[in-house]
């Protein structure tokens, strides 16, 4: 496998999982500064320009949630995933929790060009991350 991942990004907790779970992979480290994630190649590769992306003998991957899905049941004696559906489901609302809101809010502080483009909106923006990331590590 080919593990497309960047330092300091949320590619971190795949690299994570892929030790854990003893699997073979060669990591593929993009430059964000150089702005390989928007190069044709890796667009190619992953055409939402991001990280994490992960090259299988089925396809690619792509979003950590479901990358980290596929790992657990790659090695399933490691107990990586719950097996019952209930549990496997509480699991699930975790991790879209953590992409759809904990995320998020994370990247208005650095990406909040990706919602506005007004200098005042994206002071506001960061400048309310500390309360909004405070109130999802609560929860």
């Amino acid at each position: 496998m080919k593990f497309y991942c960047a330092p300091k990004s949320i590619s971190v907790a795949t690299g994570l999982l892929l030790e854990e779970a003893g699997l073979d992979y060669e990591p593929v480290l993009l430059d964000f500064s150089k702005g390989e994630q928007t190069s044709s190649d890796y667009l190619a590769i992953n055409p939402k320009g991001r990280v994490p992306a992960l090259i299988t003998d089925q396809g690619i991957l792509t979003e950590t949630g479901a990358i980290a899905e596929y790992i657990a049941h790659q090695a399933p004696g490691m107990d990586l995933a719950p097996n019952e559906a209930w549990d496997a489901a509480q699991m699930r609302a975790i991790c879209y929790y953590l992409a759809s809101t904990f995320h998020v809010n994370h990247a208005h502080r650095r990406r909040g060009y990706r919602w506005v483009s007004e200098e005042d909106s994206l002071k506001d923006m960061s400048a309310n991350v500390p309360r909004t990331m405070a109130e999802s590590c609560r929860y």
